[in-house]
């Protein structure tokens, strides 16, 4: 089962992005402690890595510094004020969306979900396809 990893220190935010994620076939865990969040990646890669840093949280930029050197190419999609950070294992796209109104969050749960469903189809892709040499 492919499994999505939330970092949020917000109950409410990790309460909505899970909802907003969940579907057949992932497993959704959603933590508040980032130590927490690192070990649990550790001892299981997950698929898709999300972190809210809408709210700024001093475990954040070291996270997202740890999370980065431990696990070069992680995907994760980091949810900062007024973007959408996606990194899909390689490179980086920043998706801007309005913040700070109800149509504002509309958008950016809605990016959430379509860049979601993209990288875990890469994810899916990259586990089905035969390594190099093999085919």
């Amino acid at each position: 089962m492919r499994r999505i990893v939330i970092l949020s220190p917000h109950r409410p935010s990790r309460e909505l992005i899970s909802r907003l994620l969940a579907e057949p076939g992932l497993s959704v865990v959603a933590m508040s402690d980032a130590d927490e969040a690192l070990d649990s990646i550790a001892e299981e890669e997950p698929a898709l890595v999300v972190v809210d840093a809408r709210r700024p949280d001093e475990d954040q930029p070291l996270l997202l510094g740890l999370l980065k050197r431990r696990h070069p190419r992680q995907p994760l999609i980091t949810l900062v004020p007024g973007r959408l950070r996606v990194f899909d294992g390689s490179e980086e796209r920043v998706r801007d969306v309005r913040d700070g109104s109800a149509e504002g969050l509309h958008v950016l749960l809605s990016e959430l979900q379509r860049a979601t469903r993209d990288l875990l189809a890469q994810h899916l892709l990259r586990m089905l396809r035969p390594p190099t040499g093999e085919a």
